[in-house]
């Protein structure tokens, strides 16, 4: 919640509800906002299939709030608030997880999906209109590879490069592609 409040001055960021529709609402407070003023600093969020939780809570309320531009795949869909109880008297220490309530949207609709949950449902968070970037298994494989390969730190540390060693690669990221692409689009028109 924090973190979707740096974006935003006002408005709710998400409701916590149990199961008999009671809760707590969560608002966003007008100090301590970030990329001020909005229309002067556009921002998209990439999410994908992978994209849970916390950060289904940050880009919905930015979504909702319309603060921000979704771009990627429809997100898992884990709304779901978990207790842990302890059980006393027990060596080693033994608990119980409980899911207690479910997160919800500013718009009102639930993030989590349901076991019974089918596509066509609301649940998670879906891409913005035209943004949405429909990635196959073997080119998010690709991607995945491209980046561990990128990632890995060559020779021992505090080594000079050697000389036959490559720079490294722009990734192949259609969704990273997609955002830059509404970003750049976005500046242009001020």
């Amino acid at each position: 919640m924090e973190i979707s409040d740096l974006f935003l001055t006002s408005g709710p960021i998400v409701s916590i509800k149990d199961r008999k529709g009671r809760g707590k609402t969560y608002e966003a407070k007008a100090g301590g906002t970030l990329m001020e003023p909005a229309a002067a600093h556009p921002i998209a969020v990439l999410v994908n299939k992978n994209s849970a939780s916390a950060a289904e809570i940050v880009s919905a309320a930015l979504q909702d709030q319309k603060r921000a531009v979704i771009v990627g795949e429809r997100s898992f869909g884990k709304g779901s608030v978990q207790n842990i109880i302890e059980l006393p008297d027990h060596t080693p220490t033994v608990a119980l997880k409980l899911t207690t309530a479910s997160y919800w949207r500013p718009s009102g609709q639930n993030i989590h999906r349901g076991v019974d949950a089918k596509d066509t449902d609301e649940w998670g968070v879906k891409p913005n209109d035209g943004f949405e970037v429909k990635l196959k298994d073997d080119e998010r494989l690709h991607y995945l590879i491209q980046r561990r390969e990128r990632d890995i730190v060559q020779g021992k540390p505090g080594a000079a490069p050697k000389p036959e060693a490559k720079a490294a690669k722009p990734l192949d990221d259609k969704v990273l592609d997609k955002a830059l692409e509404y970003l750049r689009g976005e500046l242009k028109k001020q």
